[in-house]
């Protein structure tokens, strides 16, 4: 492996982990973990079938399945069956959660743009050109292993 790319690893690596401690500091002050926080945003707009948040925070069902159960118990969330297909289950926020949205930082859109305060125009632009042209790669490759 070469120097740059151990660098890059290594800087999305640390990237990653101070965002999740300052997340889970964040989220922990109210209960919830950084896991909750991703299915949580999945309800933000409305409810979701248990298969497709799996399938948008990229983890298995049996995970997402013990997430919604903590989150029921905690009442956030509550479970409803299709009625047309009984073996479709929706999840869907409760007001207790649709209160809680508003007062959680880490819920805004606004707390990604405070961590990046500090940083100039030009080089937020720069960390998102770079950004996108590694994503769209990475993206590629794995096109290319799927066909």
């Amino acid at each position: 492996m070469s120097t740059v790319s151990r660098q890059i690893r290594q800087l999305i690596k640390q990237i990653n982990q101070g965002f999740f401690e300052l997340v889970s500091s964040e989220l922990s002050q109210y209960g919830l973990t950084a896991s909750q926080l991703l299915v949580l945003r999945c309800l933000k707009d409305g409810r979701q079938k248990m298969s497709d948040i799996s399938r948008v925070v990229g983890l298995t069902n049996s995970t997402v399945s013990g997430i919604i159960d903590r989150l029921e118990r905690s009442g956030y969330v509550e479970r409803i069956r299709d009625e047309e297909d009984r073996r479709v289950v929706w999840v869907e926020c409760t007001e207790k959660l649709r209160q809680l949205f508003h007062s959680i930082p880490v819920m805004q859109d606004s707390y990604f743009d405070s961590l990046l305060e500090g940083i100039t125009e030009e080089e937020t632009q720069s960390i998102l050109k770079s950004l996108q042209l590694l994503a769209n790669h990475i993206h590629e490759k794995v096109s290319q292993r799927k066909a």
